[in-house]
């Protein structure tokens, strides 16, 4: 189900009554105290009219919606909004504006709430077969891939498409799905079908996910999302001099920005065969560039 259906009225019904064809591209709809609300789809960007009026956010708008998504147990999820976000059914992700509580240098939770970014997951199968298709082109090997982006750009869409693909082929593949997104379980079921020859850890941080997988899973390749974490990188360097391929994203807009990303001296164009850079604009998971080896091999020529 889409994110929209866990609001509650009158939002719900003001997001249900946008153009169909809005409708279908819609991406977020996000709430800020004290402002009305606004709608990003792909292209475009309109206010949410309620009974035809922009109505401006309350503290208790705010409130009322975060009990509804949380189930009105928000302590039980600490762990994700200290975080910044909340995960719904279907992998879609709210992210939460406020006021950080800190323990011990540490961040520990998050009060005064004043936004909230419901954004949707897209489900597009075939994203990944551009990429495949590239790489055969160029006769690169389809080993270790680092897919990179700037925010929107569709790295979780894309690493979703490609986790189907190697699948898809027989390849057994681990996911570490830290927030529930990649393959969206609730409730004993997968939102997304990513094939038959996958193993999902679901809510393991990526460096324990990986470390439990090439210890007891026995992947040919482990697939992350958005990397980080100060162990991470040490994390997917042990993965790889396992023998396990790693397909991971990090939030980066061009290559010299991934090549600065460096932890224990551990640089992420020399962990990773192949950097995948997306596009910042347009349908998500558009390639603009590929480096392999440290050199770019190929480039969006439109």
């Amino acid at each position: 189900m889409e994110p929209w259906i866990y609001l509650p009225n009158p939002w719900r019904t003001a997001v249900l009554a946008l153009p169909d064809k809005f409708l279908d591209w819609l991406e977020e709809v996000r709430f800020r105290l004290d402002r009305p609300v606004y709608c990003y789809g792909t292209t475009d960007t309109v206010p949410l009219r309620v009974e035809n009026q922009l109505r401006r956010v309350r503290q208790s708008d705010l409130d009322h919606i975060i009990a509804i998504i949380a189930e009105h147990s928000l302590y039980a999820r600490t762990q994700e909004l200290r975080q910044g976000f909340l995960t719904l059914p279907g992998g879609h992700r709210v992210g939460v504006a406020g006021k950080a509580v800190w323990k011990d240098k540490d961040i520990v939770t998050m009060t005064d709430i004043s936004g909230l970014n419901f954004r949707r997951a897209r489900n597009v199968e075939g994203s990944a077969q551009a990429l495949i298709e590239i790489f055969h082109e160029q006769e690169l090997d389809l080993g270790s891939i680092l897919v990179a982006g700037p925010p929107r750009s569709g790295k979780t869409t894309l690493l979703r498409d490609l986790i189907r693909w190697f699948s898809e082929n027989a390849e057994r593949v681990t996911v570490i799905d830290e927030r529930s997104e990649l393959a969206a379980y609730h409730g004993g079921h997968y939102g997304f079908d990513l094939g038959v020859h996958i193993d999902v850890l679901d809510g393991w941080s990526k460096a324990d996910g990986m470390n439990l997988a090439t210890r007891t899973l026995g992947p040919d390749r482990v697939v992350v999302d958005e990397l980080g974490d100060a162990e991470d990188f040490p994390a997917v360097s042990h993965a790889l001099h396992t023998g396990v391929k790693v397909v991971a994203s990090v939030h980066a807009g061009t290559y010299e920005h991934v090549r600065r990303k460096e932890q224990g001296g551990l640089s992420l164009p020399d962990i990773f065969d192949s950097v995948v850079i997306l596009k910042n604009l347009g349908p998500p998971g558009v390639i603009q560039e590929i480096w392999h080896n440290r050199q770019r091999v190929w480039r969006d020529a439109s």
